[in-house]
């Protein structure tokens, strides 16, 4: 959900609306997945490939509506 090339940026918002209704667990995983992910990235350093700021701002959207 994060890659551009598989979720369209004309889809994002839709998928952030089903993500919004998330509970319990699949929340909690969402959450989790998503800030491993984050961290993963920071770990790259600006060295890394510049695909990887959409990507990156997509999570803390996901993360932002979630937590």
């Amino acid at each position: 959900m994060y890659d551009c090339d598989e979720v369209p940026d004309e889809h994002f918002p839709a998928l952030l609306a089903y993500l919004e209704g998330l509970r319990g667990r699949a929340r909690e995983l969402t959450v989790q997945k998503a800030e491993a992910l984050m961290r993963e990235l920071d770990e790259g350093g600006p060295g890394a490939d510049p695909r990887l700021l959409e990507k990156t701002q997509r999570i803390r959207q996901v993360l932002q509506l979630l937590s």
